[in-house]
């Protein structure tokens, strides 16, 4: 898929979620130090909520937030910045994240204010239904509430069953993959069999 303008991305979007389910993530993306990975076929639907103090010369006025007009000037090098520090992938391949959009994280009345944290939206483009989708996040702030990131991640089994699991990323541990197979369980050996008392 060629790379596309912020209209095109949103109206890609668009298509792929539902304009309802767009209108909605506008109107509330996410929760600050949340993010979700929904994978749907081949592909990856990520949202992540990010802190600003993460970034580096996007803050022009130094308040600790980013308003609309310091998003529009810097939106190319924040995209540039988190896609070499937001990755995703499956059994070590690459999986490139196209559609990206940025939002400002809206406030507690669904405003699109100055915020602290920005809203990342992305498809990772997986070659084939992926195994065990690993994400890497490496965007952590300065306040120690900004120092873990909470992601659930989501898709449907072979049988249409719906599963769920629920990582914490830290500057610690920035790597998980989602889906383990469960571990084999091995039966426990039987006791041997005594001989018969004569």
């Amino acid at each position: 898929m060629q790379r596309t303008n912020r209209a095109g991305r949103a109206r890609m979007w668009a298509v792929l979620l539902g304009s309802a389910v767009l209108a909605s993530a506008h109107a509330h993306l996410m929760e600050d130090q949340q993010g979700t990975l929904n994978i749907v076929g081949a592909r990856g639907y990520l949202v992540l909520s990010l802190p600003v103090s993460a970034l580096s010369g996007v803050d022009d006025d130094r308040d600790g937030r980013l308003d609309a007009a310091e998003l529009a000037r810097h939106s190319a090098a924040i995209e540039r910045d988190l896609r070499a520090r937001v990755r995703v992938s499956d059994g070590g391949v690459a999986a490139p994240l196209d559609g990206v959009l940025l939002n400002l994280s809206p406030d507690e009345h669904h405003r699109e204010v100055a915020a602290t944290h920005v809203v990342l939206l992305a498809v990772a483009m997986f070659p084939k239904p992926p195994l065990r989708p690993e994400l890497e996040v490496r965007v952590f702030g300065r306040a120690a509430a900004e120092r873990s990131i909470r992601v659930v991640g989501t898709r449907r089994d072979a049988a249409g069953r719906m599963q769920e699991q629920v990582v914490r990323f830290t500057p610690e541990i920035p790597r998980h993959g989602f889906f383990a197979p469960a571990a084999a369980t091995k039966a426990a050996p039987k006791p041997a069999s005594r001989p018969p008392k004569h």
